[in-house]
């Protein structure tokens, strides 16, 4: 029994890390693969400190891991799963079947450009 114990513990850290919607953000962009600040700055359209802030939260409880470059930090997720579980999780969200058809076009759209753009990402760092 003690067990149960120290997993649901676990589980409620991870979730309370994941419960800000900027945080949700950036696990998904860097489900793409590494960011800097700056790069993760132009996406969530919050100030670099905020970004900062955020990301030493998800550092903090090992959900990112950075590397420095220079004078650049680089984060990346721990486990690149971690960005596809997230998104697995709407299927337990979402509204009332009057409102499904939006949210579920919104969904599509958010997956659509998340995976894009880790797709381009992935594209350009191999090209250099």
């Amino acid at each position: 029994m003690p067990y149960r114990i120290v997993v649901a513990k676990e589980l409620s850290e991870l979730f309370g890390v994941l419960s800000h919607p900027i945080r949700i953000r950036i696990v998904e962009e860097l489900g793409g693969g590494e960011q800097d600040v700056k790069a993760l700055v132009d996406i969530v359209n919050i100030s670099q400190s905020g970004v900062s802030q955020h990301l030493a939260l998800l550092r903090a409880h090992r959900v990112v891991i950075e590397r420095k470059e220079g004078r650049n930090v680089y984060y990346r997720l721990r486990d690149d799963s971690l960005a596809n579980w997230v998104l697995q999780g709407l299927q337990f969200t979402g509204p009332d079947q009057r409102e499904a058809k939006e949210f579920h076009s919104a969904v599509k759209k958010a997956k659509n450009t998340w995976s894009h753009q880790a797709t381009m990402r992935r594209t350009d760092a191999q090209a250099n």
